[in-house]
């Protein structure tokens, strides 16, 4: 199935939550709606999925127009979707009974069957006949899913399904869907989370005050964020505003007294810049290399992130961050109050006009 949103708009009162937005999901896989709390990600995903009319714009579903969609056409089109909410919602009673209830809205056979491989297949089968207030929120969450999956959808939009949930539950819950994307079905998910947008980004939507502001793979919106506003979402901690100029046909970033070579075809004059700490190479001594910038600072901060480390510098008036593994933070000795050498090249730092 093709889904398109094209111009779409929704407010609440006077307040605006979507602004014309405009995405297309073609064909099977993952899709996510990546952004802040706030930023409307809900809202969409409730209008992609029929539940919510736009005050403005259309939704197309293989080409066709949601609004023309009339009485049996129309439901017989939402059955072919399924939506699994942020905060689960369940009947009374056993497990089984909520799988049992999903088959007999739609006028399914029991399937007892299927009802069994789902609940396998997401941790419950042992849960099956236990009352659902007698769950955790991850297990009512797992049922959830399994409910909406029992239906066998052809698209499932799920709603920051992992939010706030145990460990345990978030993977089988991901791993679920991740199936489902790979046997050519269609999962369009919320999240503000980056590992798990990394996780599912074959296509990524960032969505920010009611707009998509970027689109593309995981790797091309987090690794290349085309704003400030995705760069500092995707925690990328070194951020600056300075001033861009250029001298002897070079291009240089002013912060203050420190001066970093750029590459940049903007106009010189107030610039926003990131750098990636991954992209900043640590070293007890300077070193030979092509790289144009070299600073020398004290080490502030020692920051074990379990795979990396992240050393946070003072070189002088400018503070940098830079990430290493702790096998090289070992072999080189490094602590809190040590003098390192920071190097990175000009490449390495992305410019944005001034906001």
């Amino acid at each position: 199935m093709r889904i398109e949103a094209r111009g779409v708009y929704r407010k609440s009162g006077k307040h605006p939550i979507l602004r014309g937005v405009s995405l297309a999901v073609r064909g099977g896989g993952a899709f996510v709606v990546l952004g802040p709390n706030g930023a409307g990600k809900t809202t969409l995903l409730r209008i992609l999925a029929l539940l919510d009319k736009p005050n403005a714009g259309e939704v197309l579903y293989d080409g066709r127009p949601a609004s023309r969609f009339f009485g049996a056409e129309r439901t017989a089109l939402r059955r072919r979707l399924g939506f699994v909410f942020q905060h689960p919602l369940l009947l009374n009673g056993p497990v089984i009974a909520n799988m049992r209830y999903a088959l007999k809205l739609r006028k399914l056979p029991a399937a007892e069957d299927r009802i069994d491989r789902e609940l396998a297949a997401l941790g419950l089968a042992s849960k099956k006949d236990l009352d659902v207030r007698l769950l955790s929120g991850g297990e009512k969450q797992r049922l959830q899913l399994a409910r909406a999956m029992v239906l066998e959808p052809e698209v499932l939009f799920a709603d920051e399904p992992t939010s706030n949930l145990d460990p345990v539950s978030a993977r089988t819950i991901e791993d679920r869907l991740r199936k489902m994307a790979a046997a050519g079905k269609t999962v369009v998910l919320t999240t503000h989370n980056l590992l798990q947008a990394r996780l599912f980004g074959a296509q990524v939507f960032f969505l920010k005050a009611g707009e998509i502001v970027q689109q593309g793979t995981a790797f091309q919106v987090l690794e290349n964020p085309a704003t400030l506003d995705v760069a500092q979402f995707s925690s990328i901690t070194n951020v600056f505003h300075g001033r861009l100029v250029r001298a002897d046909g070079e291009s240089f970033l002013e912060i203050g007294p420190a001066r970093i070579q750029v590459v940049s075809g903007l106009d010189e004059g107030p610039v926003a810049a990131i750098i990636r700490p991954e992209d900043i190479l640590v070293s007890r001594d300077p070193i030979t290399s092509s790289a144009r910038n070299h600073f020398s600072g004290k080490v502030t901060a020692v920051d074990d992130l379990g795979m990396v480390v992240v050393l946070q510098v003072a070189c002088g008036d400018l503070t940098l961050r830079a990430t290493i593994t702790r096998t090289s933070l070992r072999e080189m000795g490094i602590r809190t109050g040590d003098e390192v050498v920071l190097t990175f090249k000009a490449s390495a730092v992305l410019l944005f006009p001034a906001e």
